[in-house]
C-alpha cells in the first residue's frame, strides 16, 4: 500500500542527497553573480586573449607574494580575478618561491599553463594595498580587464612612497620608542636610534652584494649589542640591555613569522615549512650575533646585566601609550604605508602594549595576554581594513610590533653565556611562545570578524579562511534591490550615460573586447 507520508519523506532525503552532493563537487571558483564578465572559454590553445589573461594572473600573484602577502591570500585573489575575466576552470598553486596557474582549454588534450618564479622579496604595503585595490575593481566590474592591465603596469613601474633615508630614520624611530617603551629616556633614545640607523644603512650596502638575511641579522645583532658593551664599559647611565632590545625588535622576522602562521592554519603546509625555516634562521642569526657579542664582553671583563622592565604603573601609562604607539607608527612607514593609515596604526599600537601591560598584571602570563590583545587588534585591524577598503595585513602587523619580545631573546642568550644554559633555552621557548602567541592571536581575530556567507561549499571554505588580501566578497554577489522595473532602470541608466541602452547583440569576452553576435 503506498503511504504518502512515506514518499514524501523518500523524495524529501533524494533532494537532500542530491544538495549535498552537489555541494561536494570540487569547484574551484564560482563567478560571481550578476558579473560584468560573461564566461568564455578558448577554442584552441593559441588564443591570444587567453594568454594575455594568464600572464595578468601570473604577474599579480608574483607581485602579491613579493610583496609580502600570504599563500591563501594570492591564491585567493588569482582565482577572483580569473572568474572576472570570464575563465571557470582555473587552478591556482602557490608555493614559498614560485606561483602556477593553469586554464582548461576548450577542445584541447591539455591545459594552458604557466609559472612565475619569485627570487625577490620586498615587503611594500602601497603596492599591496594597490593590488587589493585592483582585484577589487576588477571583481566587482569597475575596472575593464583592458583597465586592469594597466594598472597593473602601472603598480609595477611605481616608485617606493618613501626616499630611503625616510625609510632608515623610521626604523631609528622604532628602535628608539622601544627602548623609551621599555622604561628608558631620551639618552638612550637617541642612542638606540644612532645605532639603529648606522645597522640599516650598512645592512643596505651588504644586501647589494647578495648577502644572505641570516648574516645580515647576525652582523646587525652584534653591531647592537657591541655598542651596548661598549656603553657598559665606558659607565654611561644607560640601560645597555633596552639598547639591544631596540636593535632585535627591527630585527625580529615578524612579517615571515606571521606568513608562516597564516599558512599552516588555512592548510598550506609546504610554503608554511619554508617560512618557518626562513623564521627559524632568521632568528638563528640574531641570536648568534647577540651571543658572539656578549661572549667578546665576557673576555674583555664587561658584565653585562639586564635590568627589568619598568613596574606597571598608572602615572607610566602615558608615555608608554605614546612609545608604543610610535613603534607601530614607525614600521607602518618603514613598509611604506600610506600616511593617511598612521593614525589608526598609532591608536591600535598604543591601545594594544597598555592593555597588554594591564593583561599580564592580571594573568601572570606574557603568552596569553600577548595572544588576547593580539585577537583584539586583528578584529580592529580587519574592521578598518574592510571600511578603507585596504588589506587587513597593512594593519594588523605594525600595530603587533610594540608586543614583540625583544628583550625576552637578549635577557636568554646572556644567560646562556653567563653559563645558564637551561635557564636561556627556557627563556628563547618563552620568546617563541610569544611570538607564536601574537601571530595566531591576529589571524584569530581577522577570521572571526570575517562575514558568514550562506552555501558556502567545501571547497570554497579553503578561500574563506582569514585573508589578509583576497576581498572574500568576490564570490558571492548579492543582486541590488530596487523595485522599479527592470526595463525602465536600464533606460534610465542608458540616459544617464548620455547613450542608448545597450544592445543585447553585443557580449564581452574575457578579456573586455567587444564582439557582435
Amino acid at each position: 500500500m503506498h503511504d504518502p507520508a512515506t514518499a514524501g519523506m523518500r523524495n524529501r532525503l533524494r533532494r537532500a542527497a542530491g544538495a549535498a552532493l552537489r555541494r561536494d563537487e570540487p569547484v574551484v571558483s564560482q563567478r560571481p553573480r550578476h558579473s560584468p564578465y560573461p564566461v568564455r572559454t578558448a577554442t584552441h590553445v593559441d588564443d591570444r586573449d587567453l594568454r594575455h589573461a594568464l600572464d595578468f594572473l601570473l604577474r599579480l600573484g608574483e607581485l602579491l607574494l613579493r610583496s609580502g602577502a600570504g599563500s591563501v591570500d594570492v591564491e585567493a585573489s588569482i582565482v577572483a580575478s580569473a572568474t572576472a575575466l570570464g575563465l571557470e576552470d582555473v587552478e591556482a598553486s602557490v608555493t614559498y618561491t614560485q606561483v602556477l596557474v593553469s586554464v582548461a582549454v576548450e577542445g584541447s588534450g591539455a591545459p594552458l599553463t604557466d609559472l612565475r618564479i619569485v627570487r625577490v622579496r620586498a615587503v611594500d604595503h602601497n603596492r599591496l594595498v594597490a593590488l587589493h585595490q585592483l582585484v577589487l575593481g576588477l571583481t566587482e566590474g569597475s575596472l575593464t580587464p583592458d583597465a586592469a592591465y594597466l594598472r597593473l603596469n602601472a603598480v609595477v613601474r611605481a616608485p617606493k612612497r618613501y626616499p630611503r633615508w625616510v625609510v632608515s630614520g623610521a626604523w631609528g624611530g622604532l628602535a628608539a620608542a622601544v627602548a623609551v617603551q621599555l622604561g628608558g629616556g631620551w639618552l638612550l633614545g637617541l642612542v638606540t636610534f644612532c645605532t639603529t640607523v648606522v645597522i640599516d644603512r650598512l645592512g643596505r650596502r651588504l644586501a647589494r652584494r647578495n648577502l644572505p638575511d641570516f648574516y645580515l641579522n647576525f652582523i646587525g645583532a652584534a653591531l647592537v649589542t657591541s655598542v651596548a658593551v661598549a656603553l657598559t664599559g665606558m659607565g654611561a647611565p644607560v640601560q645597555p640591555g633596552l639598547v639591544v632590545a631596540g636593535g632585535v625588535v627591527l630585527l625580529l622576522p615578524g612579517i615571515a613569522l606571521l606568513g608562516a602562521v597564516q599558512d599552516a592554519l588555512t592548510g598550506f603546509m609546504v610554503t608554511a615549512s619554508a617560512r618557518a625555516m626562513e623564521v627559524v634562521l632568521l632568528a638563528a642569526g640574531i641570536t648568534g650575533g647577540v651571543a658572539a657579542a656578549l661572549i667578546v664582553a665576557r673576555q674583555v671583563g664587561v658584565a653585562m646585566t639586564v635590568a627589568p622592565p619598568a613596574p606597571f604603573t598608572l602615572a607610566g601609562l602615558p608615555p608608554r601609550f605614546l612609545s608604543a604607539g610610535v613603534v607601530a607608527a614607525a614600521m607602518a612607514v618603514g613598509l611604506y604605508a600610506s600616511m593617511r593609515l598612521l593614525p589608526a596604526v598609532f591608536l591600535l599600537g598604543g591601545f594594544g602594549w597598555v592593555a597588554y601591560l594591564a593583561l599580564d598584571e592580571v594573568l601572570s602570563s606574557p603568552s596569553m595576554a600577548r595572544g588576547l590583545v593580539a585577537v583584539v587588534i586583528g578584529m580592529c585591524g580587519q574592521a578598518i581594513a574592510s571600511r578603507r577598503r585596504l588589506p587587513a595585513l597593512a594593519v594588523v602587523l605594525p600595530a603587533i610590533v610594540p608586543m614583540l619580545p625583544g628583550l625576552t631573546i637578549y635577557s636568554a642568550m646572556l644567560q646562556i653565556t653567563q653559563g645558564d644554559s637551561r635557564g636561556g633555552i627556557s627563556g628563547l621557548l618563552l620568546a617563541a611562545t610569544e611570538s607564536l602567541a601574537l601571530a595566531a592571536g591576529a589571524i584569530l581575530g581577522e577570521f572571526l570578524l570575517q562575514p558568514l556567507r550562506r552555501g558556502l561549499s567545501r571547497s570554497e571554505r579553503r578561500y574563506a579562511g582569514p585573508r589578509l588580501v583576497g576581498p572574500a566578497r568576490v564570490l558571492v554577489h548579492r543582486p541590488r534591490r530596487d523595485h522599479r522595473p527592470h526595463r525602465d532602470l536600464r533606460s534610465r541608466r542608458g540616459r544617464r550615460s548620455g547613450g542608448a541602452p545597450r544592445d543585447r547583440s553585443e557580449h564581452r569576452d574575457s578579456v573586455g573586447a567587444v564582439r557582435s553576435s
